[in-house]
């Protein structure tokens, strides 16, 4: 009985439940004005999901994630509402937007987000929108009939 379950366990973790293997996606280059950060982070972040992996071609690709990135620093918070200048406790805000689809192997888009920057969380900009790009992309790959 116990090798029963090891097989059955092995069966389904070595080819995804019932069959399902992970979604293979290549994130292009964004066109960008503050660099390749935000790609990379998408990357590290898709790297870590079971239902996604990430392919190192377009042509290995089943799906490909463009997008375009348009954030820029609005202005600085700091901890001391009397200070007016900035200084090492001063904290960025950003502002802007960033627009990603989802493309198939047809180039034609099955899913599109535009996300801005949340104002309460990580600091850095990369991983605040890449957060927000993975788990609307995940929620819409895990039932792509209802997007949201």
């Amino acid at each position: 009985m116990q090798f029963f379950r090891v097989a059955v366990w092995i069966l389904f973790t070595q080819a995804g439940v019932f069959g399902q293997t992970a979604i293979r996606i290549y994130v292009e280059p964004f066109a960008s004005n503050t660099g390749d950060s935000l790609r990379e982070a998408l990357i590290k972040l898709l790297k870590g999901q079971k239902e996604v992996s990430v392919a190192a071609a377009p042509g290995a690709a089943d799906r490909v994630l463009t997008g375009t990135n348009r954030t820029y620093i609005k202005g600085y918070l700091s901890r001391n509402p009397r200070v007016r200048y900035r200084n090492g406790d001063s904290r960025p805000v950003y502002a802007g937007y960033v627009s990603v689809e989802l493309k198939d192997q047809q180039d034609e888009t099955v899913w599109s987000y535009l996300v801005t920057p949340a104002r309460f969380g990580s600091e850095d900009i990369s991983k605040n929108l890449g957060d927000q790009i993975v788990s609307k992309l995940l929620q819409f790959l895990a039932n792509p009939t209802k997007a949201p």
